[in-house]
């Protein structure tokens, strides 16, 4: 059930009256967000409903067992927690992954016997519910939830519907105190949740699965495409993947605000990123911030007398677990190691941590003229490293990017319509980069019919460009 579903609209709405309607004390409206939420989970992936449930119910009670227990065992109780959150993790995601590894390593040897492949279903959300579980049980050991939830509360945090198959990936005490107290239906929040929803539905209906008719079949054919093609093809993905991600990071956003619930922002306009640092900053920021916390600070604490050394080291493992975390496959794990080399030159500057300063102004400044574009062509290029197969198509794919074909006519054929609305979303971001999300209050001093016929001007492109989708591309993650 998709978030751009009609069947979801109907479950929405249902459930968004009985929420309100029906749901008169806090302890009511979290009962019918829990059992949507796995009515919801269901719809995705009805075989692993109870695996999530028993999960949650495990990792609460060991949680409880954190909190209450003495100094020196609250540390075996996490390891216990941790364990059982990432057995898991790495049964379904990537128990075949390290037995392919393990058969290619023994066939160099000419070893003849294989270990056998398990016909695996990987469990949907997994890889963002499982954070969820780590950061609770991470922060009860660290006295950062101060007391332990109801059940119900938690199987909330852990299940609620609009985040668990793509995020935003939130922390526990900030979601878990907002379940405390009933959520009473706000003109406001509606109003600014349907903008954030409508933004977020035309980012990924009009532009990411527009540019998808293109993208798909370029990299599909990558081998008959000079390199001017494929470097267009890149590009384009990279956009693609950001309207598709952002935009259902906008339509999980919306939902909850009309709940009366907050959750994490996920992107700060990425596009305009003006270094490797500043991307990171702004691009699945949950994710980032999730895993600066938990793996790159505690690594910098270890690695702390080594100087600029360990910080790098500390950097690239940190980027090793992201590639990780998208896949069991070596391109991923090549995406983050690179990721990782990317920071090198700004640690040995000094650089990393400084935050840059951009403007607000329609007109970019002279460093935003430069920083920009070589960002955004330089993880354009990384992004190749998503969407290919594996390794040999990503070095049969950059092999051709680099060659003298480069200089060449793209030789394939590009829609302008596709074109002049990815130039438009571009706009508007650009120009109100400042928003939390590009349409909050566009043209709020301006007259009403302005604002409105934007509004409606986005609703006809919505079904104008409407092409049936085919999912979210980081559910597959």
């Amino acid at each position: 059930m998709l978030l751009n579903s009609y069947n979801f609209i109907f479950f929405f709405i249902t459930l968004f009256f009985v929420y309100f309607l029906l749901g008169k004390t806090s302890k009511l409206q979290n009962l019918f967000l829990l059992l949507g939420s796995y009515v919801f989970y269901c719809s995705w992936s009805w075989e692993f409903v109870f695996l999530l449930i028993a999960s949650t119910g495990i990792t609460y009670f060991i949680g409880n067992k954190i909190k209450s227990a003495e100094a020196g065992k609250k540390v075996i109780w996490l390891r216990l927690g941790v364990f059982f959150v990432l057995i898991q993790l790495l049964y379904f995601k990537y128990f075949n992954f390290f037995i392919e590894n393990i058969n290619g390593f023994l066939q160099i040897f000419n070893f003849k016997s294989q270990l056998g492949l398990l016909k695996i279903l990987m469990p949907i959300g997994i890889s963002f519910y499982s954070f969820r579980m780590l950061g609770y049980l991470l922060d009860l050991k660290n006295n950062k939830v101060k007391e332990i939830p109801s059940l119900l509360d938690y199987s909330v945090f852990i299940a609620f519907f609009p985040c668990i198959i793509a995020g935003p990936i939130d922390r526990a005490t900030a979601f878990l105190n907002q379940l405390k107290i009933k959520r009473d239906f706000s003109p406001d929040q509606f109003s600014d949740g349907l903008k954030q929803i409508l933004w977020g539905l035309f980012k990924k209906l009009v532009i990411a699965e527009n540019i998808a008719t293109i993208t798909t079949p370029l990299f599909e054919s990558y081998e008959t495409l000079n390199g001017s093609a494929l470097f267009i093809g890149a590009v384009l993905y990279f956009i693609q993947l950001y309207a598709d991600f952002s935009g259902y990071s906008d339509m999980a956003i919306g939902i909850s605000k009309i709940l009366g619930i907050k959750v994490q922002p996920n992107f700060n306009y990425p596009l305009f990123a003006q270094n490797v640092a500043d991307y990171w900053r702004r691009w699945h920021i949950s994710l980032t911030s999730w895993l600066t916390e938990y793996v790159f600070t505690p690594l910098c604490i270890n690695f702390r007398d080594y100087g600029k050394s360990g910080l790098i080291m500390a950097i690239i493992i940190n980027f090793l677990v992201v590639g990780f975390w998208h896949g069991a496959e070596w391109h991923y794990i090549v995406h983050g190691l690179v990721s990782g080399i990317m920071f090198i030159p700004l640690i040995l500057k000094g650089k990393m941590n400084k935050k840059i300063k951009a403007s607000n102004n329609i007109i970019p400044t002279k460093d935003e003229l430069i920083n920009i574009p070589l960002t955004f062509v330089m993880f354009s290029l990384l992004m190749v490293l998503f969407f290919v197969k594996d390794m040999t198509m990503a070095t049969g794919y950059y092999r051709e990017i680099f060659s003298p074909s480069f200089f060449q006519f793209p030789n394939f054929k590009f829609q302008k319509e596709i074109a002049i609305l990815t130039v438009f979303m571009m706009t508007v971001e650009w120009i109100f980069r400042d928003k939390e999300f590009a349409i909050k209050d566009i043209f709020a001093n301006k007259n009403v019919v302005l604002r409105w016929g934007f509004y409606y001007v986005l609703v006809f492109l919505v079904f104008l460009f409407y092409i049936a989708p085919k999912g979210f591309i980081y559910a597959q993650f």
